[in-house]
């Protein structure tokens, strides 16, 4: 046996001991696990917010959210003191290392300041967009790419109001450079009579070319339809279906355009305008798909958009951008109550809805509006929209009427049309642009041919589409604004009425085969009659040439000389 061995113990361990280590570690486990249940990061519970049973209920969600923005402007000055003074401690140190009096920075410092206060204000001042100030600036700069990048720009008239959505400000602003030029198109044809179109083709063809036009309805993505049918001498049947009508003519406005000015490679064309207008439905029936996102609410184009049409036109869709020159405010009306009743701002974002309601009541004649709404007599706001409330089931809990809704409810009636209304033109026209300029451009464009065509084209027999007795007469939303000059002197404003017609069924033919063709017959029709006028047309003008040679032969004879029967006879 050798010296300084031991025998190694045994890794053998009785039973009792085991599991009590087993036992031990399964509680250390444990603790770990309810340690680090404790740290991860739980999610907070949702605000409930506060339960409509609560009284007074508005007026706590109100005073939240002034305190929350009294909070946000308080960080808003804070920011801009140490922002301010840190411009302050840069300026010492600069000043300190060149030797400059302190007296002296500071005066530097404010007149920069100044200059670019006075810059600011004089770029945005006139801007006034649907959104917060943020998107006022993006907005301004991505119109100003399109009436950059264009050589025409086409200006969406709303139909029912053209001079409360003509932007004079975008007009004098494209007039700066001479090679552009402005076309106004007037969308939403089938919503006033033809008559009053045919009035405000007149007046604003005095100016700047003009063209009717009617966007397609369809929902569907491609091929939508387009009809070739003049607007003046389309039937009343064409004019509520979904077609596309007045895309040729403006087609055949831009190709004349191309022609005259011997252009041979490609010509951009901006389509600028208030919000809500029709500028990406234009485009869409232009292009004859859905490339443009469009809706009813006003500001969903936040970018421009260039869509090519063919190989020679290039369409670039820009935001609408509302413009405060061309609001005439009177009195204490705020201008979020004229915007919104332009459709130009979201009615969800008015802080009061009840201004508006009160410009609206301002201009109608309220006893029509006791015949529309079915109402009792009224003689403030608060009654009418009670009224309504109370005709509308606008209530809150408890029974207390809902004002608000109410107003917006009005609101929505008057943007959306089912208060159908149109404006008339003022009687004396004032000349925004020189007279040359029209010629030039009514040259360039051939839109004499447009005029005459849509001359013979009308159809004076037809009575189904609403007349002017059919009417009542409100002030109008918006003025025209005219030259500097001319302001003290006169000022032109446009009456608007409102159409309060019911709809009558259409006449439907017996035979089992006229089901979905009698549109389309229609237009065969009209186009037969057209042909007919043509000729009758240029049977007129054949007799104008020939009774102007006969005067011409007239003119060369003297009556003091005597008459030579012999060359005569």
């Amino acid at each position: 046996m050798t010296k300084g061995f031991h025998k190694k113990p045994s890794k053998r361990i009785p039973a009792k001991r085991r599991y009590k280590i087993e036992h031990k570690v399964r509680e250390h486990n444990k603790k770990l696990r309810k340690q680090m249940k404790k740290k991860t990061f739980k999610k907070k519970q949702k605000d409930p917010g506060i339960p409509n049973s609560l009284p007074f209920k508005e007026q706590i969600i109100s005073e939240i959210q002034e305190h929350k923005k009294r909070a946000e402007e308080y960080r808003e000055m804070v920011k801009t003191q140490m922002k301010q003074k840190r411009l302050e401690n840069r300026d010492k140190l600069k000043a300190s290392n060149r030797g400059v009096e302190l007296s002296d920075l500071v005066k530097s410092a404010e007149s920069r300041n100044n200059e670019f206060e006075n810059k600011t204000e004089q770029l945005y001042e006139t801007i006034v967009s649907e959104k917060d100030t943020s998107n006022l600036k993006t907005f301004y700069k991505e119109f100003q790419k399109v009436v950059e990048a264009s050589d025409i720009i086409i200006e969406v008239l709303d139909a029912r109001d053209p001079i409360g959505s003509r932007c004079l400000e975008v007009e004098n602003f494209v007039l700066k450079s001479l090679d552009k030029r402005i076309i106004l198109l007037i969308n939403k044809t089938d919503l006033i009579p033809r008559e009053n179109l045919q009035k405000w083709l007149n007046h604003l063809r005095n100016e700047f070319p003009t063209l009717p036009f009617k966007a397609s309805t369809q929902t569907q993505r491609h091929n939508l339809s387009r009809s070739k049918v003049d607007i003046l001498s389309s039937t009343k049947d064409l004019l509520k279906s979904s077609k596309c009508l007045g895309a040729d003519h403006v087609m055949k406005l831009l190709n004349n355009y191309c022609r005259n000015k011997d252009i041979k490679t490609s010509i951009t064309v901006g389509v600028v305008g208030f919000p809500n207008v029709g500028k990406s439905s234009v485009i869409n029936s232009l292009k004859r798909d859905q490339v443009c996102t469009v809706g009813a609410t006003p500001g969903l184009t936040r970018t421009m958009q260039t869509v090519s049409l063919d190989k020679h036109i290039k369409l670039v869709d820009s935001p609408g951008v509302v413009f405060a020159k061309n609001i005439v405010v009177n009195g204490n009306q705020q201008m979020s109550s004229i915007l919104a009743l332009r459709n130009a701002i979201r009615i969800e974002t008015l802080s009061d809805p009840i201004l508006p309601i009160e410009a609206l009541l301002n201009r109608v004649n309220r006893q029509d509006l006791m015949t529309f709404y079915r109402l009792t007599e009224f003689e403030t706001v608060k009654e009418f929209l009670s009224l309504v409330a109370k005709r509308l089931g606008k209530m809150r809990k408890g029974g207390i009427l809902d004002l608000n809704a109410a107003a917006k409810k009005v609101l929505q009636d008057w943007n959306c049309g089912k208060i159908k209304y149109y404006t008339l033109p003022p009687e004396k026209s004032t000349m925004m642009v020189g007279a040359e300029l029209v010629q030039k451009m009514s040259k360039e464009f051939n839109i004499n041919d447009f005029t005459y065509d849509q001359f013979m084209n009308i159809d004076d027999e037809d009575d189904d589409l609403p007349t002017t007795s059919e009417s009542f007469v409100i002030d109008s939303l918006a003025s025209e604004t005219i030259d500097n000059t001319m302001e003290q002197d006169s000022e032109l404003t446009n009456t608007t009425q409102i159409m309060l017609t019911k709809e009558q069924p259409s006449k439907v033919s017996t035979s089992s085969t006229a089901n979905c063709d009698d549109v389309e017959m229609e237009e065969l029709d009209g186009m037969q009659l057209n042909k007919s006028k043509k000729l009758q047309f240029k049977k007129l003008k054949k007799q104008r040439k020939r009774d102007e040679k006969l005067s011409n032969k007239l003119d060369q004879i003297n009556l003091q000389e005597d008459y030579d029967f012999d060359t005569y006879f």
